[in-house]
């Protein structure tokens, strides 16, 4: 008759080869599934074309102002009715001012029912000069801010941002981020149709 081996626990060491690899295969197929592209990775929100902050602005009549442009004239908001204006905060610091840059700088010198002000917060007008040589942007009104007047008066705490006036002098829209030629183009065409 045979004997059968004995039964007994499992020994430890065994129990520990054996959970290792089981373990790192269940951590790699976790990673790999919320992965970007991966099934379990979270899904960015779709942007939206207009973004609008809480700046107690929205339908209300814009905070007039004057500022001393870059050409040495003095520019007020009230000036402009009659016309979308697009009241532009950028600095020569901010990436997302340098990629719409050549957007507003098209769009301003295309239109006559729209302007663009480009409100430059607190830089030295040196400062501001040279970027904008270096961009080519001749076709803006660049405005001067050095006190930050006119961005408090806004209610700015972010950088592109850019408010949409009506031609009766209301803020109808503030977008967050770099605006393109296609939503300056939309914003103006729904606020002064041709």
């Amino acid at each position: 008759m045979t004997e059968k081996p004995p039964v007994g626990k499992p020994s430890p060491i065994l129990i520990v080869f054996l959970l290792f690899p089981l373990f790192g295969i269940v951590v790699a197929l976790y990673l790999t599934l919320t992965a970007p592209g991966g099934l379990l990775a979270p899904v960015p929100p779709t942007p939206t074309p207009y973004v609008i902050p809480d700046t107690g602005l929205i339908d209300k009549s814009a905070p007039n102002f004057e500022l001393t442009g870059l050409d040495g004239s003095t520019y007020r908001l009230s000036s402009y009715r009659g016309r979308v204006v697009f009241i532009n905060f950028w600095a020569t610091w901010c990436e997302p001012c340098k990629k719409e840059l050549p957007a507003m700088q098209q769009f301003a010198g295309e239109n006559d029912r729209a302007v663009v002000l480009a409100v430059n917060v607190d830089e030295p007008e040196d400062s501001v000069r040279a970027f904008l040589t270096e961009f080519g942007a001749t076709e803006l009104t660049v405005l001067l801010d050095p006190d930050l007047t006119v961005y408090d008066a806004y209610g700015v705490n972010r950088l592109p941002i850019t408010f949409v006036v009506d031609p009766s002098g209301v803020v109808r829209y503030a977008h967050v981020g770099e605006l393109t030629m296609d939503a300056l183009n939309a914003y103006r065409d729904e606020l002064a149709p041709a």
